[in-house]
């Protein structure tokens, strides 16, 4: 082989090992810089953006604390969920507040349609939408909204049936009646038909499902006495109060009792008073909460007494009527975070009848219930 030759192969295996480094170490290096030189830009570009929204900080927190303002007050109008408990009362309740009866009504469970955030539109096949799982493998919380449909057979006067469909419309949560049939009877004076009436509720952080004191009779203390749904023994003993289904008793009472939220402007929100007018009277509790509440009517010295206690905190006062009634004015419930209420037991070892008038308490959660009692005890 001439000396020619062996230069050039030498130059050959020189061109080819920078060929090598070429495409081995620089080009790599090149698609890297490049990918650099990218994320450099979208770093600048954010950055940019940052530095144009810290200049409007003040404003963009501003509108931040409004716009969740806002969702927190839309949530207000929606429940944590569609339990059956608190179906059953609102029922009751539109049959106490209406001249409507509820003659059947279905009870399915509530279905998930929508969760807020996940950009799929209610009612297309998108709606079912999965929350990314979170680190821990468990599902990101998020609100989720869902909805129950119920199947109402009803009869009732035309003006119960008005009445009905107002108290649907102003009640606390959303809800809408998607169709409805009426019937007239005229020999009766009765309307019937079906409804169908559509509840929804949004659960997620920081959601609590209402709390729900059910105040239904759950029997009587001796089966012998005539019963018309009042509580105790005897209570469903005649009345001066029957006619006008305790009316009377809000405005000539010797006992008040005042249920509303503990935000209220009350000075409490649960009181109770043997004169309402007299503050040297009250017993009062603003724990926002359920609280147990004893009354007592007894005999002392050949005279009668009434004790009052709430938490530990009593008065007493004599009773020189032939009868003890009871005015308890109640409000609605402002929201899953309103737990005011009272849980009351009556001890009567009297032979004087006690009568309880309850107005405008929580149709869906009530805030007064009656646990226990001995003696006469009806309630309107």
């Amino acid at each position: 082989m001439t000396n020619g030759q062996k230069i050039a192969i030498i130059l050959l295996l020189g061109i080819g090992v920078l060929a090598i480094s070429i495409f081995v170490v620089c080009k790599p290096n090149k698609e890297k810089i490049d990918e650099l030189e990218v994320q450099k830009s979208e770093l600048e570009t954010r950055l940019a953006d940052l530095l144009e929204k810290e200049s409007h900080k003040d404003e963009l927190l501003a509108e931040t604390a409004e716009f969740n303002q806002i969702f927190e007050d839309e949530l207000k109008i929606y429940p944590a969920d569609l339990n059956q408990e608190s179906t059953v009362m609102f029922m009751k309740g539109v049959e106490q507040n209406n001249d409507v009866l509820h003659n059947s009504f279905t009870m399915p469970a509530e279905e998930e349609y929508y969760v807020l955030g996940s950009g799929a539109l209610p009612g297309t096949e998108d709606a079912t939408y999965e929350m990314p799982a979170g680190e821990d493998g468990e599902e990101s919380s998020g609100y989720k909204a869902t909805a129950a449909s119920y199947d109402v057979v009803y009869q009732g006067s035309y003006e119960g049936l008005k009445d009905y469909l107002k108290y649907v419309m102003d009640y606390k949560y959303r809800m809408n009646i998607s169709s409805i049939t009426m019937t007239y009877n005229q020999d009766e004076d009765q309307v019937s038909g079906n409804i169908i009436l559509n509840g929804y509720a949004i659960n997620g952080p920081g959601r609590t499902p209402d709390t729900v004191n059910v105040n239904v009779p759950t029997g009587t203390d001796m089966i012998f006495l005539p019963g018309d749904g009042s509580m105790g023994a005897g209570g469903g003993a005649a009345s001066d109060h029957d006619s006008d289904d305790g009316a009377s008793i809000v405005g000539s009472n010797q006992l008040t009792i005042l249920l509303s939220d503990a935000e209220s402007d009350l000075s409490s929100g649960i009181i109770a008073a043997a004169d309402a007018n007299d503050e040297n009277t009250y017993v009062t509790s603003n724990e926002n909460s359920v609280v147990d509440m004893k009354i007592t009517i007894e005999e002392k010295d050949g005279k009668n007494y009434m004790t009052y206690d709430i938490g530990g905190k009593s008065k007493e006062v004599e009773i020189t009527s032939t009868e003890v009634a009871v005015y308890v004015k109640s409000s609605a419930r402002t929201g899953a975070e309103d737990k005011n209420g009272v849980n009351v037991s009556i001890n009567n070892t009297t032979a004087i009848p006690v009568y309880f008038k309850v107005v405008d308490d929580d149709t869906a959660s009530a805030r007064f219930t009656i646990s226990q009692r001995t003696g006469t005890v009806k309630v309107y």
